[in-house]
């Protein structure tokens, strides 16, 4: 705990974000504290020397957790400085504390790794905790620790920091925090049957309602009976003050490409700290699609033309590298949208700017240029905010207070309360837009600009390179998702019987593309290299010269598109040098040989070059066949276990997975373990070895032992993820 003289004048607000989750949640906390009456600051943690990270010394950390442990893109260079600091002092933050929130998922391995490995870190350089870490579980609903962590901040935030003292704004705080709605039994029956009704029927109808734009506005099935054995409801979320004010000009917006932001060229001249991952414009010059039509997946290769202008990519890209890609919103989801918020087309292109209501509160990062440059509300929506994102309780619960019918608002509430978190669960798990959550409200209608300074800012999407250097042009390879959820309707009329709906979903960026890639013309789209944080690249030698260890690439799906780059690398690198011939093993999967397998020319000419030393090639429809090794990937390793378990403890082989996190990922790493521990029964003379090499503030160490335990089998993982030769590149 601090000390008593501890006492600083103003907190740090500093966050870490890949989808934009935890920006949204620190600029809640940090909006909050400016009203309670702390003197706050709000920055993304990559601004490390505008806000001067060396001299704070009170902060407060939101941060979350991306691909396989690693930490959010804009935090990249943070985690540089943060380790060459406390590398060379010990005690380089010893005038700090700090409170971390962190954010992840159990389905994943290396849970909250981010803030896991941050408070280490600065542990480890004499800083001091003020506040319980808080590590909040997308799985179970990252509700559950968010808001208690919140609610008990406040206090030892004041332990620490000076605070204005402002009573009535905290008592007002307070006093939002339990809210109890009354209600007659018999309203609340008869506003769910109607509720129920409308859901069932808008799968088929639209009558009745504001006419949305086709197939955008997709019903929502959620149960509300428990409202009527509910007298009172706690623990709701709290408004949320307005931040910005919106003002319009008569004149409309000059015409632009639909095909980038409006302000791209602002990106284009932006001067990062790594010139590489300056924005650009790229070419979409060809597009093919690689499954057959009758395949369950869609999946398309597409070529990107890279610019002369893009100069300072040149050499400085691998095989294993990724790009994201700025992708819109769906134009009729937009339009439908400004339909269903009363906005006119010629309001919706007129110039805007966005402005503080309150000069000590900073609008959310990703509408600060707003305030400066005019746009429109139209671009906003399409370029700036994610319509698609999970709903939040805070947005939820400043939709309640813009209902005009009492049953709307009243089920909002529920929603955003303790006694409604199955509800609330169950709306996520519909992955709805905005649009579809105030469909199911009709008698909401937030203003436009409360609703955009509360959805999460709209993310670039990353895909891997699946090519080498040797030209100018990346390739990508990715499924478009699009599909169908099926959703049970309860009913309160016996005689109808058990009914489902079937709803739609798509996502942001590869619908788009494939959309783009099919027009006549040649497209421009912003991009930007992503930086390579995990070491995903091919191991060499230097001059081109290819790393003598063995290599085991397990891609299935689109996972196997940088392991192309890596064959293509390899093949380069043995034409120098062809007395040389390392090793290389590819695991790839998918459902069914005919109709999605991935590259499969390019697979099997590399097999016949000898670059490729042995393929497993895994088909889940047709794993009977002579072909197939195995119905998963997971089947084709533990088949050939002791050769793997060779590969690896004996020759130093480095194993790369890419793909699915939540499935394939965690399965692979769970029969990794699997097989180190059947391997070393058979052999004990490696235990010793191996639990030598684990940290001693892990699990406790029997050198004694002649098993390795499941646990300690994991730990051996992290010990080869730390030395980069189990390196992983996944995603949800």
């Amino acid at each position: 705990m601090p000390s008593s003289d501890f006492v600083d004048s103003h907190v740090a607000f500093l966050y870490a974000s890949q989808t934009g989750n935890a920006e949204s949640i620190c600029y809640n906390i940090y909006e909050t504290a400016v009203q309670r009456g702390f003197n706050a600051t709000y920055n993304v943690l990559d601004d490390y020397a505008k806000f001067g990270f060396s001299e704070l010394r009170t902060i407060v950390f939101v941060v979350s957790t991306t691909g396989d442990g690693d930490p959010p893109d804009n935090s990249a260079r943070f985690w540089r400085i943060l380790r060459k600091a406390t590398r060379s002092d010990k005690h380089a933050y010893a005038h700090l504390r700090y409170a971390i929130l962190g954010l992840g998922d159990t389905n994943y391995s290396n849970f909250c790794n981010t803030a896991q490995r941050l408070d280490k870190q600065l542990e480890e350089a004499g800083a001091r905790t003020f506040y319980k870490k808080g590590l909040a579980d997308d799985a179970t609903g990252m509700e559950e620790v968010v808001e208690p962590w919140i609610d008990g901040l406040w206090a030892a935030l004041s332990q620490v920091a000076k605070c204005k003292g402002d009573s009535d704004a905290a008592k007002t705080v307070e006093a939002e925090k339990d809210v109890e709605v009354e209600k007659d039994v018999e309203e609340a029956a008869e506003a769910l049957a109607e509720l129920n009704v409308e859901a069932a029927d808008n799968a088929t109808s639209t009558e009745g309602s504001v006419e949305p734009a086709p197939h955008e506005v997709q019903p929502l099935v959620l149960d509300f009976r428990p409202m009527a054995q509910t007298p009172s409801i706690t623990n709701v979320a709290r408004v949320t003050a307005p931040v910005c004010t919106a003002t319009y000009e008569d004149t409309p917006v000059e015409p632009h490409s639909p095909d980038f932001p409006p302000w791209s060229a602002e990106l284009i001249s932006s001067h990062p700290s790594d010139p590489s991952l300056t924005p650009f414009l790229a070419t979409i010059a060809s597009s093919t699609q690689m499954t057959a039509p009758e395949a369950l997946k869609r999946t398309l290769l597409i070529d990107l033309e890279l610019p002369s202008s893009a100069s300072h990519v040149d050499g400085q890209w691998r095989a294993g590298d990724a790009f994201n890609i700025y992708a819109p919103n769906h134009a009729p989801l937009v339009r439908a949208l400004l339909d269903r918020l009363q906005i006119s087309n010629s309001d919706a292109h007129k110039h805007v700017r966005l402005t503080k209501r309150n000069p000590s509160i900073e609008l959310p990062a990703h509408l600060q240029r707003f305030s400066n440059t005019s746009s429109s509300i139209y671009d906003i929506l399409v370029w700036s905010v994610d319509l698609c994102a999970h709903p939040r309780k805070p947005l939820l619960r400043v939709l309640a207070e813009y209902c005009n019918e009492k049953a709307d608002r009243e089920r909002l509430l529920f929603i955003c309360s303790r006694q409604g978190l199955k509800t609330f669960e169950a709306l996520r798990n519909q992955t709805p837009t905005v649009l579809d959550v105030l469909h199911a409200f009709p008698s909401c209608v937030p203003p436009v600009e409360r609703l955009i300074e509360l959805l999460p800012p709209l993310a670039p999407r990353s895909y891997s390179i699946c090519n080498a250097p040797g030209g100018n042009v990346w390739k990508i390879a990715f499924n478009v998702v699009e599909y169908e959820l099926t959703l049970d309707v309860f009913s309160l009329d016996e005689e109808k019987g058990a009914q489902s709906v079937r709803v739609s979903r798509r996502g942001v960026c590869t619908p788009w593309l494939e959309q783009l890639a099919q027009t006549q013309e040649k497209p421009q789209i912003l991009v930007a290299k992503r930086p390579n944080i995990n070491a995903f690249h091919l191991p060499t030698t230097g001059d081109l010269k290819p790393d003598p260890r063995p290599v085991i690439m397990i891609g299935p799906g689109t996972g196997v598109a940088p392991f192309i780059g890596f064959l293509e690398q390899r093949a380069h690198e043995l034409q120098l040098h062809p007395q040389s011939s390392p090793f290389m093993w590819l695991l790839f999967g998918c459902r069914d040989a005919t109709l999605d397998y991935l590259f499969k020319s390019d697979i099997q000419a590399h097999v016949d070059s000898n670059v490729l030393t042995r393929l497993s090639a895994c088909f889940s429809r047709n794993a009977g066949s002579f072909t197939s090794a195995g119905k998963y990937v997971q089947d084709a390793l533990l088949a050939n276990q002791n050769e793997f378990a060779e590969l690896m403890l004996q020759k130093n082989a480095v194993l790369f997975v890419c793909g699915d996190a939540k499935g394939m990922g965690k399965d692979v790493n769970d029969t990794v373990a699997r097989i180190l521990c059947n391997y070393v029964e058979q052999h004990p003379e490696f235990v010793r070895p191996l639990l030598q090499a684990l940290p001693e503030s892990k699990l406790p160490v029997d050198l004694e032992a002649q098993v390795l335990t499941a646990p300690q089998a994991l730990q051996v993982l992290m010990v080869w993820s730390a030395e980069n030769r189990y390196v992983r590149d996944l995603w949800a």
